[in-house]
């Protein structure tokens, strides 16, 4: 038996020279977190591929400081999962 013939293109990755712009959703949440921090609430969210459990520390223009086990990061507000806050 002849083994198979692969004639498929392998795929491409296609990356943006530029970032999406956020959408609604994502400016209320950034709004509300906006609103929690300014009252000194402690807002912990979840990130995409990163878990939970993370602390936000400031809200930037498309952007989330984050701070968990003496590491931060900044990550894209539609990283963090909206059910998280």
């Amino acid at each position: 038996m002849t083994p198979p013939l692969l004639t498929a293109q392998p795929a491409r990755l296609h990356r943006r020279v530029t970032p999406s712009q956020p959408g609604q959703v994502h400016v209320d949440q950034a709004a509300e977190i906006r609103r929690r921090l300014a009252k000194n609430e402690a807002v912990t969210v979840t990130i995409t591929g990163m878990g939970r459990g993370w602390f936000v520390l400031s809200v930037g223009d498309g952007t989330f400081e984050v701070w968990r086990d003496r590491s931060s990061l900044t990550v894209p507000w539609a990283d963090v999962l909206a059910d998280s806050i």
